[in-house]
């Protein structure tokens, strides 16, 4: 009798072992899983961009006045000191426009209206085109910055609007910087 219990009782314990530890390997197995898909949506949470915002740096001793966020600018302006020009790109991209087509960028806030023709370009990094130009620089662009919330820029139809509040003290930094490039003085680095 005591042969039979021991036995029944290997059979009992191989057949809960052979239920059960399947289905532990199939938890530890889910486990990683599912705490992967966790782990990546963390990462991906903390991996937000940056909110957009104005800077005002100096690249290559080129002021420049530019709102993006993370290298993706939306639109920059630089002074060019070689040639007294404003050099403008806009990155909002285009509706039916190719490279090299020309076309032009229009910016606005309220009242104040300021244009520049360009050209279009497409880059890799961003898989769209978008245009450049250059113009005199010209001291109605700076109004664009002194008053309102909102900078609107057009570019063949695609409008995108930009906050101009906290661009003031960037654009007044700016402004000064082109315009000792213009009358031929050199402003300190801001």
């Amino acid at each position: 009798m005591r042969r039979r219990f021991s036995r029944a009782a290997v059979v009992l314990v191989s057949a809960v072992l052979s239920v059960a530890v399947p289905v532990a390997v199939a938890a530890q197995t889910k486990a990683p899983a599912a705490r992967t898909t966790a782990t990546k949506k963390a990462v991906k949470a903390t991996r937000t961009k940056p909110d957009p915002s104005w800077r005002f740096s100096r690249e290559r001793g080129v002021p420049t006045l530019a709102f993006g966020a993370g290298g993706d600018d939306v639109i920059s302006f630089s002074c060019q000191p070689d040639s007294g020009l404003l050099r403008v790109i806009s990155q909002v991209g285009t509706r039916g426009i190719r490279p090299g087509d020309g076309a032009a960028i229009r910016l606005t806030n309220g009242r104040n209206r300021f244009e520049i023709a360009g050209t279009a370009f497409s880059t890799e990094s961003h898989h769209s085109v978008d245009i450049g130009g250059a113009t005199q620089l010209d001291p109605k662009l700076f109004t664009l910055f002194r008053t309102g919330e909102t900078l609107v820029v057009d570019v063949s139809g695609r409008k995108q609007a930009v906050p101009v509040t906290d661009a003031r003290g960037s654009a007044e930094a700016f402004q000064k910087a082109c315009m000792s490039i213009a009358s031929g003085t050199q402003a300190p680095a801001g």
